[in-house]
């Protein structure tokens, strides 16, 4: 319309003409409304709808043509006065917004109504949140999938009124106001508390409290709206000398449960599902599930899932964090080079943040990576913002623990020299990540944080890394440090056994690869002679 009005009008009355209407009528369907630019039509099914779309689409391919969007929604609507309303129409409006040019998108209710040889040409766009339409759609699209706004992949959490079985009933909100605050600060779910719509939540968490003296019990439970399914319940004994200190302190239990058992219920229904089926959001989830095997394997596999997600969704921060993990954790394999596979994590981890720096999980990833390198101050700075953001997250802590570790020898020297801030992230972080899949990597840094802390009692550090080593997931790296706390400790059979049991998890391993990812940190220097034993033990140079 800009470059040449009449010329835009006169196609528009062409296409109008020659394909747009035909094919309505051609397909059973009649025209409720012409909108200038665009058309309202009703039709009486599905697939008649979906068959005169694509042959308009199909009609529209020549260059010299416009290119339209098209929606489609099966629903109830009204007709007054050759006019149409409802829920439908409006859906299908959306719809059609998001649909590519020269594209169509559909909801789920009308691909399921689909005959096999229409549903073909269209492509699962996943989950998506219309604009004032209150329930998120799944939507399938043809003419490609349109790139999602970070609003869409948010999970919404509805809360329910916490009774109380006291007298202090005012109570009541004010809890309920602490534990949105401390959800809202998970980024990717969305709060609406009672007295507000909930019907748009995926799930419910409700409750009850008695309130004695300083001692309260909160009962809670979480269940799908869905199904009205539980998927978890608890319950809280606390004490606190005054109720400002109270409501924080269950509003930040509360989040944290509720917002672990949320996560952990999204990747088992994204585990359900073919990969192709899945959103962004949905594929970040299932690769971050896929890093907790701890296999080399799965972290190729979840690598191509990303790539994916960011081809979808390109500014899905979710996606890039997971991208960064994806680096991280093949730097601590073994099976790549270290320093350059850390330093191409560092740019997902960096675009993350410039999307959405208000997500804590891109300064996790900038924090653990930048510590592993060796770039302490750097990455303390990116844990202290996680805890700004998210006082309940455990990748502040865990970072941390990242980079102490990592610190070269001299800076510990000087600010770390007993290994007691280590100590002390460590079991930080496994008191918050109480569930975590990745509760391996949680106590094999706590088990290292006792070995530089004390050298001469080493049976604390020795059960921290043999819990590391027998839990889910669990890598090559706590056998190795068994082995060398056991060489310090004079049992070298034991410690021979340990470096077998590494070797079986990870056969290249080798000195040059424990070189690559140890030799510029504190470890090195502190546990040399040791290191250099291991060939001794059978591993190779």
């Amino acid at each position: 319309m800009n470059e040449d009005h009449e010329q835009a009008l006169k196609a528009l009355r062409s296409i109008r003409d020659k394909i747009v209407e035909p094919s309505i009528a051609a397909g059973g369907g009649r025209v409720v409304k012409r909108l200038g630019d665009g058309w309202l039509s009703a039709f009486d099914t599905c697939a008649d709808a979906c068959a005169s779309a694509l042959s308009i689409q199909e009609q529209l391919e020549s260059d010299d043509t416009p290119e339209l969007r098209i929606g489609i929604h099966e629903g109830l609507v009204s007709f007054v006065d050759e006019d149409v309303f409802g829920t439908g129409v409006n859906i299908a409006s959306r719809l059609e917004a998001l649909a590519n040019p020269a594209g169509i998108a559909i909801t789920d209710i009308v691909f399921l109504n689909l005959p096999r040889a229409l549903r073909i040409p269209f492509e699962n766009a996943g989950t998506r949140v219309l604009k004032n339409i209150p329930d998120p759609l799944q939507v399938w699209t043809f003419g490609g999938i349109p790139p999602a706004d970070v609003t869409s992949q948010v999970v919404s959490v509805g809360l329910e009124l916490f009774a109380a079985r006291s007298e202090t009933g005012h109570f009541a909100s004010e809890i309920l106001d602490a534990i949105a605050i401390e959800l809202e600060k998970y980024r990717w779910l969305r709060v609406s508390k009672t007295g507000h719509d909930t019907s748009a939540s995926k799930y419910i968490l409700g409750g009850s409290f008695r309130h004695s003296g300083d001692r309260v019990r909160i009962t809670a439970a979480l269940s799908t709206v869905e199904d009205g399914r539980r998927l978890w319940s608890g319950r809280f004994d606390l004490v606190a000398s005054d109720d400002f200190e109270l409501l924080d302190r269950i509003g930040a239990s509360l989040a944290l449960r509720v917002s672990a058992e949320i996560d952990d219920h999204e990747k088992s229904q994204a585990n359900q599902r073919p990969p192709e089926q899945l959103n962004a959001a949905e594929l970040s989830a299932r690769a971050n599930d896929l890093m907790s095997s701890g296999e080399p394997d799965a972290y190729d596999e979840a690598d191509v899932m990303l790539s994916r997600a960011v081809a979808l969704e390109p500014r899905n921060p979710s996606a890039h964090i997971q991208q960064s993990f994806v680096g991280y954790r093949k730097a601590m394999s073994g099976a790549w080079p270290v320093v350059e596979t850390l330093e191409a994590a560092l740019q997902p981890a960096i675009e993350s943040v410039r999307i959405d720096p208000k997500m804590p999980g891109g300064h996790v990833m900038l924090a653990s990576v930048y510590g592993m390198l060796g770039k302490v101050e750097a990455a303390l700075d990116a844990a202290a913002q996680v805890e700004r953001l998210n006082p309940n997250a455990w990748g502040a802590p865990h970072s941390r623990s990242i980079a102490y570790t990592f610190a070269s020898h001299e800076w510990a020297a000087a600010q770390d020299a007993d290994a007691a801030r280590l100590v002390v992230a460590a079991e930080r972080t496994l008191e918050l990540a109480e569930t975590s899949k990745f509760r391996s990597g949680h106590l094999f840094f706590l088990g290292v944080g006792r070995l530089l802390h004390d050298t001469e009692d080493l049976q604390p550090a020795v059960s921290a890394l043999e819990r590391s080593a027998g839990a889910t997931g669990a890598n090559w790296w706590p056998s190795l440090f068994l082995a060398l706390a056991e060489l310090r400790r004079g049992n070298k059979e034991l410690a021979r056994h340990h470096i077998t049991t590494a070797n079986g998890i990870f056969p290249a391993l080798s000195l040059h690869v424990i070189a690559d990812i140890f030799e510029r940190s504190r470890i090195w220097t502190v546990w040399r002679s040791e290191l250099e034993h291991l060939q001794d033990l059978g591993l190779s140079a």
